[in-house]
């Protein structure tokens, strides 16, 4: 348990030793033993502070190891006048597998929990989250997670969502994984026992439920009605409910505001393309709309005005948008530059070819190849030396021409 020590007030007698004084000079001294975090120096209260702190304040500078300048902000949201409540708390989180500063995380972003009845409160969220098998750092992890599991009812939401997950995924390890996963249990039992619903009417397969449940699960957060405005939208874009893309697509329109996704549409047609060819791209690699207009002008202003492709054929392959400038396309082009203008190849290869692949992939193909001609292309792709090195740049090496 964590403890919490004050030393009794010592009054030491001082004879003066000059007769001019015929006084006794009383010392009191305070002496604070943290027994949290010996090692933090700075939390200690100064020799000139040495008086007597509300209680509070020093429990959350001495058995939490807060800082004082931390304690006094927590100090607003929680008061206590003796240790039994908070040393309780914190006995039952370190028996179950919380470390000092897992505790300290939980009580900084909920300081009322200090004051949790650990009997009512705590224990039987604990024993229930271990009878399905979440124990141990697991739990800790879990709970850490979430800002709001310790908050909700165990009967009325907690038990609930479960039994919600398990008749759903018809496997007990599996709605205590997905518990564990999506601890910001709310009132989701309810909220999306609707939406799948809907899902389920469309004809939208089980395994895309699922995998919605497993990546992206706030989907299932809203109304019923905000959703089914998101169904329908996908419907009129040309969504198939049974392809896999579906689900990702929704995603994508569920995080997006309407004007959000018009200044993206406005980005790709500034580069001449058409919504046909913009809700095709869309369907084929939905991800790609979740990037920002200026992430997506700047991708594709390179690999049309430097690399040289036609716009639309950058949309045939949207995956290649989602890649890093930095990481990935910038490296990868200045390679196949290198190679065109050695003669090493003749003409630009399919951006597929050689942007979607892995590293180990675009090195067998257009570095390890070509070494002994061009022994400098390991050095390019690794961003050592820059294609300016070899006398040529990106600028008027192309015109635009299509795949």
């Amino acid at each position: 348990m964590l403890s919490y020590q004050w030393t009794k007030r010592l009054q030491i007698p001082l004879r003066n030793l000059n007769t001019h004084f015929g006084c006794l000079i009383s010392v009191e001294s305070l002496i604070i033993t943290k027994s949290f975090s010996s090692s933090n120096k700075e939390n200690t209260i100064a020799g000139q502070e040495e008086k007597q702190l509300p209680f509070t304040l020093s429990y959350l500078i001495n058995s939490c190891g807060f800082s004082l300048e931390s304690a006094k902000s927590l100090s607003k949201h929680v008061k206590f006048e003796n240790p039994k409540r908070p040393d309780s708390v914190n006995e039952v989180l370190r028996d179950h597998g919380f470390t000092n500063a897992q505790i300290s995380k939980l009580i900084k972003i909920r300081p009322k929990l200090l004051l949790a009845d650990k009997e009512k409160t705590l224990l039987p969220k604990f024993e229930f989250l271990q009878s399905v098998g979440i124990s141990g750092a697991a739990l800790a992890d879990m709970v850490c997670s979430s800002r709001t599991i310790l908050r909700h009812s165990l009967k009325n939401r907690i038990v609930p969502y479960y039994n919600f997950l398990k008749n759903l995924l018809k496997d007990d390890k599996k709605a205590a994984l997905m518990l564990k996963r999506a601890a910001c249990v709310r009132d989701f039992h309810n909220t999306a026992a609707s939406c799948i619903s809907l899902l389920q009417r469309h004809g939208v397969p089980h395994l895309s439920i699922l995998r919605l449940l497993r990546h992206d699960v706030a989907v299932l957060f809203f109304k019923a009605e905000k959703f089914d405005e998101f169904v329908k939208m996908l419907s009129g874009m040309g969504f198939d409910p049974l392809d896999k893309n579906f689900i990702l697509a929704l995603r994508v329109v569920s995080g997006l505001s309407g004007e959000s996704w018009e200044r993206k549409m406005k980005a790709f047609k500034e580069w001449g393309l058409s919504k046909d060819e913009i809700l095709l791209a869309f369907r084929r690699f939905p991800p790609f709309m979740a990037l920002s207009e200026e992430n997506i002008s700047r991708k594709i202003e390179f690999l049309v005005t430097k690399m040289g492709w036609d716009p639309a054929a950058v949309v045939k392959v949207p995956c290649v948008l989602v890649h890093s400038m930095e990481k990935r396309i910038i490296p990868r082009c200045s390679v196949i530059q290198a190679l065109l203008f050695k003669g090493l190849i003749k003409e630009k290869p399919p951006l597929s070819s050689f942007l979607i692949p892995i590293d180990k992939l675009f090195l067998e193909r257009f570095v390890n190849r070509y070494q002994e001609q061009e022994p400098q292309l390991l050095d390019i792709f690794k961003e050592k030396m820059k294609v300016s090195d070899l006398g040529i740049g990106f600028e008027g090496l192309y015109e635009l021409t299509p795949l």
